[in-house]
C-alpha cells in the first residue's frame, strides 16, 4: 500500500511517500527556520505563509523522488493538530482537495502521537504497552500507550522543555534555535557549577521549566558579564538539570504503569545528553528505550504517514479501516488520545 503523508503543524512543510509500513520512498522537508531567527522564535504568520508557498512544490518533489504515480497512492495521512492553526489549515485543506479529487480515504493524525511512531518507521512496533516521552519546542508530556490507545499521564504546567532551551539561549545571546547551541556548549562545561532547585508541582508526573529559565536570568543579571567558560558551565548545569528531570519522570512513569518500554519523540530527542542519560538509566532498570533516528526527530511527514497508515489499516495491509470525514477540521489544541 502507498501512503502520502502531509505535515504542516508549525514551521516545517513536509510530504512523504510510505510503502507498506516501513519503507520510506521519499521524505521532503522545507523549513522556514531561517525566516524566524531574527525574531528569536517562530512567528505564526511567517510559518503559515511558508507552508502555503511550499506545499505544492514539496508534494510534487516527494512524488517525483519516490518514483510513484499519483494514481498509485491509496491513502492520505495529514496532521490535523495540535499546532499553529494557520499552518495546520494549509496541510488539511491540501489533503482534503487531493482526497476529494482522487476519491481515496484520508486520515487525520495527531502530531504528538506521530512523533512516537517515528521510532517505528523502519522497525516493528512493540505489542506490549509502553510509556511515551514527548519532548519538543511546544510540548512536554508523558503518555501511556496500550492496545492502540494513548492516555495522558502528565505534561508541562508552563514552558515546554524545548521552549525553555530557546529562552535560555536568548538570555545568553546564543541565537535561535537554542537547543543545538546549548547542547554543544554544555559538552565542554561543568554541570556542577550552578545548582538549580527542582520545581515543586502537585502531580508527580507533571513538568515545569519556567522556574529554571527565570533562575538562569537572575544568575546572568547577578554575575554579568559572564566569562566564556562561565557561559559553558551555565549551559551544562541548565542542561543537566532539565535532562535529569525528564529522565526521572520517565522512570517514575514506568513504575506507575508497570511498563518496561519507553518510546521517545520530538525535536529535543536529538539532544545528545538526553539520549545518553535515558539509555544509562533505562539500562540499569532493564527498560528498553526507543529513540528515533536523528533524521526523524524534527517535524516530518514520514512519521505522519506511518501513524496514519497504522490507524487506518491496523495490523492488516489492506484498506479496511475507518477514514476521517471530509469535513474534518484542523484542531490547534488537539489532545493526546483524541
Amino acid at each position: 500500500m502507498i501512503t502520502l503523508g502531509i505535515e504542516t503543524s508549525c514551521d516545517e512543510t513536509s510530504c512523504a511517500i510510505l510503502k507498506g509500513k516501513n519503507e520510506i520512498l521519499s521524505n521532503i522537508v522545507s523549513s522556514s527556520l531561517e525566516k524566524h531567527q531574527a525574531y528569536g522564535g517562530v512567528v505564526p504568520e511567517i510559518a503559515s505563509r511558508h507552508c502555503l508557498e511550499a506545499i505544492d512544490w514539496v508534494y510534487r518533489s516527494a512524488v517525483k523522488k519516490a518514483g510513484v504515480r499519483e494514481n498509485e497512492i491509496e491513502l492520505i495521512a495529514v496532521t490535523r493538530g495540535p499546532g499553529l492553526i494557520g499552518s495546520l489549515l494549509v496541510g488539511v485543506s491540501f489533503a482534503k482537495a487531493l482526497s476529494f479529487g482522487w476519491k481515496i480515504p484520508i486520515v487525520g493524525v495527531n502530531h504528538l502521537e506521530a512523533h512516537l511512531d517515528a521510532n517505528f518507521i523502519e522497525e516493528r512496533k512493540p505489542k506490549k504497552s509502553f510509556v511515551g516521552l514527548i519532548v519538543s519546542g511546544g510540548h512536554t508530556a508523558l503518555v501511556h500507550h496500550e492496545r492502540g490507545c494513548y492516555r495522558l499521564l502528565g505534561e508541562t504546567v508552563d514552558d515546554a522543555v524545548g521552549e525553555a532551551y530557546d529562552k535560555v539561549a536568548k538570555i545568553l545571546g546564543l541565537g535561535y534555535p537554542g537547543g543545538p547551541a546549548i547542547d554543544r556548549l554544555a559538552a565542554i562545561g561543568d554541570s556542577s557549577a550552578v545548582k538549580f532547585t527542582k520545581p515543586k508541582i502537585d502531580r508527580k508526573l507533571n513538568f515545569s521549566f519556567s522556574g529554571i529559565k527565570t533562575a538562569v536570568l537572575y544568575y546572568v543579571e547577578k554575575n554579568k558579564p559572564l566569562p566564556e567558560q562561565a557561559v559553558k558551565d551555565l549551559c551544562a548545569s541548565f542542561q543537566s538539570a532539565c535532562v535529569e528531570w525528564l529522565v526521572e519522570k520517565a522512570m517514575a512513569a514506568c513504575v506507575h504503569t508497570g511498563c518496561k518500554i519507553i518510546v521517545t519523540g520530538g525535536g529535543v530527542t536529538a539532544n545528545s545528553y538526553l539520549r545518553k542519560r535515558l539509555a544509562e538509566d533505562a539500562g540499569k532498570r532493564k527498560i528498553k528505550v526507543y529513540i528515533p533516528p536523528l533524521k526523524y526527530t524534527t517535524d516530518n511527514a514520514a512519521m505522519i504517514a506511518r501513524n496514519g497508515m497504522e490507524k487506518f489499516c491496523g495490523e492488516g495491509t489492506k484498506l479496511d479501516g475507518e477514514a476521517s470525514a471530509l469535513d474534518m477540521a484542523a484542531d490547534p489544541n488537539l489532545g493526546i488520545g483524541v
